[in-house]
């Protein structure tokens, strides 16, 4: 399954660079994980662990529409993590680690609209970027093996993503940009966790993007 969704998402960046004036990119993103949580349950009180630092690496690629508006997908390695902290309410049970932490990274493809205005300086124009993130959980691990909250994560994730940055023209067809975004979580991740206490976690990044397209 894996091996067939990494086929697929090449065949997608691949169709896009063939046309003429799509620009094909690299994009670094150092990026802020953290998540919402929601628990219901008298028994326990849940908080989100700290916000952790991780670094997304991936291609990008830019379709014209029209001179202004540029149709942005590609195909990103992002890495994440979720951390609970349970604390015991009333006479319920806790589980045995009050503190749970997974590592989970996913394959992302970003479809969004890149919105460019004139340039402000010479060389430089500043755009701003809406749209959604579907993204293929490919890898998950548990810090310790004895956690017993959360059992299993869904497949897919997806997020609404929004941002603004600057482009610097460098040559003819090199172009060097920066910029940030929030992506923020529209589905539940866990797919599966104690009957007990039904358990909604959203994730949310804040990433600072850079990169550079030929």
């Amino acid at each position: 399954m894996r091996k067939l969704l990494l086929f697929l998402s090449f065949i997608l960046v691949g169709s896009l660079t063939c046309f003429s004036q799509t620009k094909l990119g690299l994009k670094f993103s150092p990026l802020f994980s953290t998540h919402k949580i929601s628990l219901k349950s008298d028994q326990l009180d849940i908080s989100s662990g700290k916000t952790s630092t991780r670094m997304s690496i991936g291609l990008i690629v830019d379709h014209p529409l029209t001179d202004t508006y540029f149709f942005n997908s590609g195909l990103i390695y992002l890495p994440k993590r979720v951390s609970i902290d349970l604390v015991k309410e009333g006479s319920g049970s806790t589980p045995k680690n009050p503190f749970e932490s997974y590592d989970l990274n996913y394959l992302q493809i970003p479809l969004s609209l890149k919105l460019f205005t004139n340039e402000v300086s010479p060389d430089i124009s500043i755009f701003f970027q809406v749209g959604l993130t579907l993204e293929f959980k490919i890898f998950d691990q548990a810090l310790k093996e004895d956690y017993e909250f959360i059992s299993k994560f869904r497949f897919f994730d997806t997020a609404a993503i929004i941002g603004a940055g600057a482009e610097y023209r460098l040559g003819v067809n090199t172009l060097f940009f920066l910029g940030s975004s929030l992506q923020k979580g529209l589905v539940n991740v866990i797919s599966q966790t104690s009957p007990n206490y039904p358990l909604f976690i959203r994730n949310q990044i804040v990433s600072i993007d850079i990169g550079m397209k030929f």
